[in-house]
């Protein structure tokens, strides 16, 4: 996603994603994303091993649950600088994320 951010927007973005994984396995992700992307990472990640955030934003996967996998339905967020929610997409069908053209439009409306 980074990659594809006009540069006036590459100074001002920052990309965060939050995984329910335990902080030790985050690690596991970057090689994944690099060999993807044969680019720099330059996404934050943050754990939610204990879904606190995935619980506080209603995004528990509730049938996943069931088997004990706490996942949350894949959610984008937009946020401007203050920490508004400007712009969101919650999909319950894992395999439906927002386009890259979605996710630009919503930044290149903020402030």
């Amino acid at each position: 996603m980074h990659q594809l951010l006009p540069a006036n927007l590459k100074e001002s973005t920052t990309i965060v994603a939050i995984a329910p994984d335990p902080l030790d396995k985050l690690g596991d992700i970057i090689p994944k994303v690099k060999a993807r992307t044969d680019d720099k990472f330059l996404i934050t990640l943050l754990a939610d091993a204990d879904h606190a955030t995935i619980d506080r934003y209603g995004l528990l996967n509730e049938q996943a649950a069931t088997r004990g996998r706490f996942l949350p339905h894949p959610t984008t967020y937009v946020l401007d600088k203050k920490g508004k929610v400007t712009w969101k997409f919650t999909e319950i069908d894992y395999k439906v994320r927002p386009t890259n053209e979605m996710i630009l439009t919503a930044l290149k409306k903020l402030p």
